[in-house]
């Protein structure tokens, strides 16, 4: 018999923080493992109590990881009406406060086993390799797939130095995708319209 696709989205948010990376790849997760063709896995960030308190709306903290997975399985059951089967694994996360986001510490790839990373999607690929410390990503997964939530352009238009900030960032995605996850294609889907227009 074939061996199940094993699908790991790992993104740089979780609820209850409610930002792109946290909910779309949970969305993505609940709906690809919905039919049961593949496992699937999410890998989530998990914050120490200081930076939960930094990060999370309304002074929601948790103990331990199982009562966070238990809050995300809750929000997320109520708004798409059936129990998802994907599993959830946390791997070690610092908020970085200069930089408002969320980033890995150490050797992320290491929460997924050998015999198992098959697919990843990197969600905010550039925040998941800008500190990666480990093996790389195309080495540890067959396939990996890079989603960039941010529209740097946009944000760089708004900027006073505005060009020399948009080649940095360039730069930074440039680096991610081809160097540290040795990826040999590329391509570029528009999820949506700016709708700032």
């Amino acid at each position: 018999m074939e061996k199940q696709q094993h699908i790991t989205i790992f993104t740089t948010a979780s609820l209850p923080w409610m930002t792109g990376t946290a909910v779309n790849p949970l969305f993505r997760a609940a709906y690809l493992a919905k039919d049961g063709d593949r496992k699937v896995t999410l890998a989530i960030p998990w914050l120490s109590l200081k930076d939960q308190a930094l990060v999370y709306p309304d002074k929601i903290t948790f103990s331990s990881p199982s009562e966070q997975e238990s809050y995300v399985r809750q929000w997320l059951e109520e708004r798409t009406g059936f129990v998802s089967s994907f599993d959830i694994h946390f791997y070690p996360g610092k908020f970085a406060t200069d930089k408002r986001s969320i980033l890995p510490v150490g050797d992320i790839t290491e929460v997924i086993p050998d015999d198992e990373a098959d697919i990843a999607v990197l969600e905010e690929p550039e925040h998941l390799t800008w500190f990666h410390h480990g093996k790389r990503w195309k080495i540890k997964f067959r396939l990996v797939i890079g989603i960039v939530h941010t529209n740097y352009l946009e944000y760089v238009k708004r900027e006073k130095n505005g060009r020399m900030a948009f080649i940095l960032h360039n730069a930074s995605i440039y680096v991610s995708m081809k160097t540290l996850m040795g990826l040999q294609t590329w391509k570029i889907t528009k999820l949506s319209d700016d709708l700032t227009k």
